[in-house]
């Protein structure tokens, strides 16, 4: 089951640089990146509102519950609304392929950080040789694909 995961998280992050050129293409079409970003949430918001209704209906009642959560939990749309606005520009300027190399390794080294200091309530999982190794072969991939 761990592999199919991983094998399904691959291809789930594969189309995430279709759905930049899709946004952007979209951006040019109606009036400029943030409006294609806009667009994006506009039309994602109405496939998660019928998403829930047909998986959890009583799942839409249950926003009371966010009442005593820390504030920090909203964050997550404004962070995916700045991430979907700025891709949908940047990678205009630089190339998809520089762009979400950048990417990976914004998520790679925030997420070590992440999971070293269990930051937002996560698991605590050590930094170790390895991942350090990873992160860095991951700026070496940087500089190969910026040349």
């Amino acid at each position: 089951m761990k592999y199919i995961l991983m094998i399904i998280t691959f291809f789930v992050g594969a189309i995430i640089p279709v759905q930049a050129i899709l946004n952007a293409r979209l951006g040019r079409q109606i009036g400029g990146s943030l409006m294609g970003a806009f667009m994006s949430f506009f039309t994602g918001t109405i496939a998660l509102f019928i998403l829930n209704l047909i998986v959890s209906n009583h799942a839409m009642m249950n926003l009371k519950q966010t009442a005593g959560a820390p504030w920090f939990i909203w964050l997550g749309g404004l962070i995916g609304a700045i991430f979907v606005g700025y891709i949908t520009w940047v990678n205009q300027q630089q190339g998809v392929a520089l762009t979400f190399a950048l990417v990976v390794a914004g998520q790679i080294f925030i997420s070590l950080l992440i999971d070293q200091y269990g930051l937002f309530g996560s698991a605590i999982r050590t930094i170790t040789l390895e991942k350090i190794i990873g992160a860095a072969l991951i700026i070496g991939g940087i500089i190969l694909i910026k040349k």
